[in-house]
């Protein structure tokens, strides 16, 4: 990672620029042989057509940030008041981009349940956490219908993204660096929770990761080497990891908003490219549900907080493993 904004942005805006160009250039000879993988890869697997639908999002994505990078440039240049207002706007049409993008490259299908439960704010907003997909599913389903504010709580290696980085940044949002000191950490984002207004919230991932059946042994383990209530709980998550609590604590201590959770199911298995590349993506259907936690119903203190968000995530768990019987059940 590059360090300082300036220098990482004279790396990563040029080269998204030249990507756009060099990959637009060479489309006449990408298609076609993206084409021809695709029947060979169809003929001997069936496989749908990856190469064809992962070059039209990725050729669709690099469109998206050029001209995102162009609209926050000239935002940048507004009074602080407009440009903070339109810059907001922007991010909403940039997450639409990248979410219809997606949705049409794949032929996705997507169910909401619960989308009632999302406003008023402010809110804390815990979401599941199984793909490098289910990263837009805040933006198309909390932002864009409610309107919701999200301050959103990112790894810093997500800074390569140019508009991310300069909108995000601009923007009340912490990129959160998962090597750094915990307090320091834990203390920005006690900041970030403070102060939201009724159309703002704080979007926090609290299993910290994207969950595969991998992590889910090896974290469940270890909890289970520690024992206690905890643990326990731990040992039941059959399709979630065992939430990372510090995050989520620092968020509750400095709000007294209500938590709003998303579930969801149908983007499991898809954590790298190479997940998605093997075709299983295609045409799934992707279930959401939310819920709320007023805030009467959140213990007070850290361990009792702790044993909530534990077993608030084995709610999210049985959901997932439920809404999967039964659609094995319909498809059987």
């Amino acid at each position: 990672m590059l360090r300082g904004p300036l220098l990482r942005r004279l790396v990563t805006v040029p080269s998204t620029y030249l990507l756009l160009v060099a990959v637009t250039v060479l489309l006449p000879i990408l298609l076609p042989l993206a084409a021809l993988n695709d029947l060979v890869r169809w003929l001997a697997n069936r496989t749908p057509a990856m190469s064809l639908r992962m070059l039209t999002f990725g050729w669709l994505y690099l469109v998206g940030e050029s001209w995102a990078i162009v609209a926050l440039a000239i935002l940048g240049a507004l009074p602080e008041s407009a440009s903070m207002r339109l810059t907001y706007g922007a991010q909403r049409a940039w997450l639409d981009w990248n979410f219809d993008a997606l949705r049409l490259a794949f032929s996705l299908d997507f169910t909401v349940e619960g989308g009632e439960e999302v406003a008023p704010g402010p809110i804390l907003l815990l979401s599941r956490h199984a793909s490098m997909i289910d990263t837009m599913l805040p933006g198309r389903y909390v932002v864009r219908p409610h309107r919701i504010k999200l301050r959103y709580v990112l790894k810093k290696e997500l800074l390569v993204d140019p508009a991310l980085d300069i909108g995000g940044n601009r923007l009340p949002n912490y990129f959160i660096d998962r090597a750094g000191n915990a307090a320091t950490e834990m203390a920005a984002l006690r900041d970030l929770a403070r102060s939201l207004d009724v159309d703002e919230g704080v979007l926090i991932y609290p299993e910290g990761t994207r969950y595969t059946e991998k992590k889910r042994v090896e974290y469940s383990a270890r909890w289970e080497q520690a024992g206690g209530a905890l643990a326990e709980i731990a040992s039941s998550y059959r399709r979630v990891l065992p939430p990372r609590p510090g995050g989520t604590l620092a968020l509750l201590d400095a709000s007294t908003a209500d938590v709003v959770v998303l579930a969801h199911r149908g983007l499991e298995g898809f954590a790298r490219l190479s997940d998605i590349w093997n075709g299983r993506l295609v045409g799934s259907e992707v279930q959401l549900r939310f819920w709320r936690v007023p805030r009467p119903q959140i213990p007070d203190g850290d361990a009792e907080r702790t044993e909530w968000l534990f077993r608030l995530w084995a709610e999210v768990d049985a959901w997932v493993v439920g809404e999967e019987g039964r659609a094995a059940g319909g498809s059987g």
